[in-house]
């Protein structure tokens, strides 16, 4: 049952992430910050100049990669420092100062792309031939001349610069309206016990055993966001009325091609995505009935989707990371050491639930620092196992990336991103279900995938559908306002839920507002090319492919040198191809035909 949440001061230092080796006192960073507000006029002498030999373009570049891992470094401590306690005031004007100085730091190098649009590629590669340094720099030019179109005038991109502070105000005030100020009513148990409902423990009361307590949470989570739909609607049509603008300013056609034009990825492979997951509804409406029919109810509803079928094991968090690096051992001792350690010593985690700690689960950090992760830990079945496994595979990503690519190229897409993490889940399940500890288990196990499958292949891509009706609707000149909105979120579940389950429209129909994905433009869809593309990876890896490891880690470690498609490629992936998308739903088709006969 569900626990007082403790406040962050009472929470042990070994379940805590390490911000301290960021910086050791939040004094530390104020010197910090005050040191790189100075640093930010250093630019100003390079300005207008990039183009006059290769040894200023040369002295700009190696500033700009020297310092920029700062600003970075500052805006991750703010962060993740406000983010496991939203109440903390202190924390949160540094969130506010540190967006700030990285707008500023944006803006006073906006005229970086102007510049170098009019250093013609003969040239460049003159100035390549004088300073061979520069040769690194090549796949930094050449997105700048493939963005040509897009890029506005030094003054254009310098005035879009310093509005990024604004544009990121819905997102701000959504963080602080759904995990500080939303409040909630307790549940009830079936006994009447009341129990209360946090952003920190909903996903553990959805999946009691206790129906009362599984309806009650739902419904008390969903009316928190109902009382003020209003406000969350506005914040939203707030958030794509900017997306718009920039696209529209940057000479996009719609924001979907600006999303993708980072990651070069073409507006085919979003719709080619869509497509198969609506292809493959059937699929989902045959597992809502066997869950249906495993739980004995004539009809389900949207609390049931994670009742537990069986006992749910007890996983504390040394055991999942026990589970976590035998799974993984398939990568090499190397890759699992380095899990293991982030895992428990170097405290890459902060691990449990406390008061003021935000909803949800991520892994961020600062190029040539740790990696961080950020969880809401229960060990009441594998869902805080899969998920930290899920975000350690980010984590590794991410460090390959640091170790093995300069800074310019060590940010890879979030095309890229969510194939490691899926390819670490069906790794450590594949060693799971290798246990056979007994049909209970296995049951866990074939529940957590599915889980898995339906966050991936039916959850986000309804919600990359609502969220491209609601950039279409503004592209068109149309109106976002709550009911339109919450209508066009039950219309999209009552497609994907077919005839098994009950609908209760106006709770359902908030379900956009409880997920801060969108505030990343078209983010959502790549979940399920990222599962995708996950399963054929891991799949190559266990049927014992040769080379599949070794070219698995060489996609890691590319980072963003390469575009996501092409760095995919290397571990044997083609993801303009139908392939890996009905790979993943043949995968999902076994989980349930296991689920069937398991719940027989």
């Amino acid at each position: 049952m569900a626990k007082a949440l403790p406040k962050r001061s009472d929470v042990p230092r070994a379940f805590t992430w390490d911000l301290e080796s960021l910086y050791a006192t939040p004094d530390d960073w104020e010197r910090a910050f005050q040191h790189l507000e100075a640093q930010l006029s250093s630019f100003e002498q390079y300005a207008g100049r990039l183009t006059e030999s290769p040894h200023t373009l040369l002295a700009y570049l190696q500033h700009y990669e020297a310092l920029a891992p700062e600003y970075d470094k500052l805006y991750n401590y703010a962060e993740r420092a406000f983010d496991v306690d939203t109440t903390n005031q202190e924390a949160s004007a540094r969130v506010s100062r540190a967006r700030s100085i990285h707008a500023r730091f944006a803006a006073a190098n906006a005229f970086v792309r102007p510049e170098l649009l009019t250093l013609e590629s003969e040239r460049f590669r003159a100035f390549v031939e004088q300073v061979s340094e520069l040769a690194r720099y090549q796949r930094f030019y050449d997105e700048i001349q493939r963005s040509k179109p897009h890029v506005r005038s030094a003054e254009v991109e310098a005035v879009m610069a310093q509005a990024g502070e604004v544009f990121a105000a819905p997102y701000g005030i959504y963080t602080v309206l759904a995990n500080a100020d939303l409040k909630f009513a307790k549940a009830r148990t079936r006994s009447g016990r009341r129990v209360p409902v946090a952003q920190g423990n909903i996903e553990a009361l959805l999946s009691s055993p206790d129906r009362a307590l599984r309806k009650s949470a739902w419904e008390r989570y969903a009316d928190a966001y109902l009382a003020h739909a209003n406000t969350f609607a506005e914040i939203m049509a707030a958030k794509v009325k900017a997306s718009v603008l920039r696209a529209r300013v940057h000479r996009f056609n719609s924001v979907l091609e600006a999303a993708l034009h980072p990651s070069n990825i073409p507006t085919a492979v979003y719709h080619n995505v869509i497509d198969a997951c609506n292809r493959h509804i059937g699929l989902w409406h045959r597992y809502w009935d066997a869950r249906r029919r495993a739980l004995n109810l004539d009809k389900m509803e949207v609390c049931d989707i994670f009742a537990p079928l069986a006992k749910p094991p007890r996983v504390p968090y040394a055991q999942a990371v026990q589970w976590i690096v035998e799974g993984l051992r398939p990568l090499g001792a190397d890759y699992v050491e380095t899990v293991r350690a982030g895992l428990t010593s170097e405290r890459w985690v902060d691990v449990y639930p406390n008061l003021g700690k935000r909803d949800g689960a991520y892994s961020s950090g600062a190029y040539g620092t740790k990696p961080f992760i950020f969880m809401n830990y229960d060990d009441h079945g594998l869902s805080g196992l899969s998920t930290l496994a899920h975000e350690i595979g980010h984590s590794m990503h991410t460090l390959l990336s640091w170790q093995n690519q300069p800074y310019l190229y060590a940010e890879y897409t979030i095309f890229a991103a969510e194939v490691a993490s899926n390819c670490n889940q069906a790794l450590v399940r594949a060693h799971l279900l290798s246990l056979q500890r007994g049909r209970e288990f296995e049951i866990a196990v074939v529940q957590e995938a599915i889980d898995n499958f339906h966050r991936y292949l039916f959850l986000m891509p309804i919600l990359a559908q609502f969220e491209h009706w609601m950039h279409t609707t503004v592209e068109q000149g149309g109106a976002l306002t709550a009911d339109a909105m919450s209508e066009k979120m039950v219309e999209l579940f009552r497609r994907g839920y077919g005839d098994a389950v009950r609908l209760d429209e106006p709770r359902v129909g908030v379900t956009w507002m409880q997920f801060v994905h969108f505030f990343t433009d078209y983010y959502v869809w790549q979940y399920a090319s990222g599962i995708s593309a996950a399963n054929a990876i891991a799949d190559m890896i266990l049927s014992g492919t040769p080379e599949a490891a070794e070219r698995y880690l060489t996609f890691l470690k590319s980072g963003g040198a390469l575009d996501p498609l092409d760095a995919l490629r290397l571990a044997g992936v083609d993801m303009t191809q139908p392939e890996p998308l009905e790979r993943a739903f043949g995968v999902l088709e076994r989980f349930i035909a296991r689920f069937e006969q398991l719940t027989a």
